[in-house]
């Protein structure tokens, strides 16, 4: 099978997968609901390792990018089912966690355009979330926060500069910034920030880079007193 086939067909099971999650969500008779066969799963994780395989891949890349409502579902996938009290499993954390993956190298290779769609399809607000319903339990959930403030700084400093690690430059983007922190801001930021920066875990690593964040949503601050 041709590359750009496969990736047609990775990117159509993931978003007919999340659509159906969607539907059952919104259904009062499936409220309920508290499992999924686990091979679904299993089947989604792949889907979502194979095409992170090839992202580095420029046509690739592109050809991912352009499918619509793929960037949608990985955002919905990132936080599949958080908040519905329904016991954690190591499946659903492995989807959550190969979806916020995928979407930060997506992130890291895209130009304006897209850093545009993530922002407007709720990434700021994923990638905080993360962090205040961070899974396991001792170093492993350490090791998940971390993680997300990691993601957070680096993404609030490379839209106002117009630059990251692996996309060297696009058109600065300081408005998508404020509303990325506008989304983390709803979700209740400034407090777990706060509480992370006091945070002597990891031998402060984490303390460390929750004050990278609140120092990247100062320096924007800064910057928009000055324009």
């Amino acid at each position: 099978m041709q590359p750009e086939q496969e990736i047609k067909d990775a990117a159509s099971a993931i978003i007919s997968f999340t659509d159906s999650y969607a539907q059952n969500m919104e259904g009062i008779q499936n409220e309920q609901q508290e499992s999924e066969p686990t091979s679904s799963l299993i089947y989604i994780v792949s889907y979502l390792q194979q095409l992170q395989n090839q992202i580095s891949d420029k046509n690739a890349c592109k050809q991912m990018i352009k499918i619509p409502k793929l960037l949608k579902s990985l955002v919905a996938l990132s936080l599949y089912k958080i908040g519905t009290h329904i016991d954690v499993n190591q499946q659903r954390l492995e989807l959550r966690s190969w979806s916020r993956d995928f979407l930060v190298e997506i992130q890291c290779y895209a130009d304006a355009s897209v850093q545009t769609e993530l922002v407007n399809k709720g990434y700021g607000r994923m990638l905080f979330i993360s962090i205040s319903t961070a899974g396991g339990i001792g170093e492993e959930q350490d090791q998940e926060i971390y993680n997300e403030l990691n993601r957070i700084s680096r993404f609030l400093r490379s839209l106002p500069e117009g630059r990251n690690y692996r996309q060297p430059s696009f058109q600065p983007l300081p408005l998508l910034a404020r509303r990325s922190e506008e989304q983390m801001e709803e979700e209740g930021a400034d407090e777990e920030i706060e509480a992370q920066m006091n945070n002597k875990r990891m031998n402060g690593i984490i303390k460390a880079w929750a004050n990278y964040v609140k120092a990247a949503t100062l320096n924007r601050f800064i910057h928009r007193r000055r324009i």
